[in-house]
C-alpha cells in the first residue's frame, strides 16, 4: 500500500536537485541550493490525517511550521497544493 509519505517522497523526488528520505512517520527533503530541510510529518487518525510541514535550518533549528488536516473526502492533490504554497514562501 502506498502511503502519503510515499506519495510526498515520489512527488518531491522528481526535482533533480532534491534528496528525499523517509524516516519513521516523516519524509525529509533537501534541495542542493539550500541548506534548509523540509520535514513533512503525517499522523493518521480514524477519518483524517494531520500533516505538518516544518522548515529546519541546520544552524538555527526549526524556522517555521504549518499544519493542516487532510480528510477522507479530500484528495492528495489538496495536500500538494498546500505544499506548493509553503514551498513558494520558504524556497523562493
Amino acid at each position: 500500500m502506498i502511503t502519503l509519505l510515499d506519495q510526498f517522497a515520489a512527488n518531491l523526488g522528481e526535482a533533480e536537485d532534491a534528496v528525499t528520505a523517509i524516516v519513521g512517520d516523516s519524509v525529509y527533503v533537501r534541495y542542493a541550493n539550500d541548506p534548509a530541510v523540509l520535514k513533512i510529518t503525517t499522523r493518521p487518525g480514524v477519518d483524517e490525517v494531520k500533516i505538518t510541514f516544518q522548515l529546519i535550518h541546520p544552524e538555527h533549528g526549526p524556522i517555521d511550521a504549518a499544519s493542516f488536516t487532510l480528510t477522507r473526502a479530500q484528495k492528495f492533490d489538496f495536500a500538494l497544493e498546500q505544499l506548493e504554497v509553503y514551498q513558494d514562501i520558504w524556497f523562493a
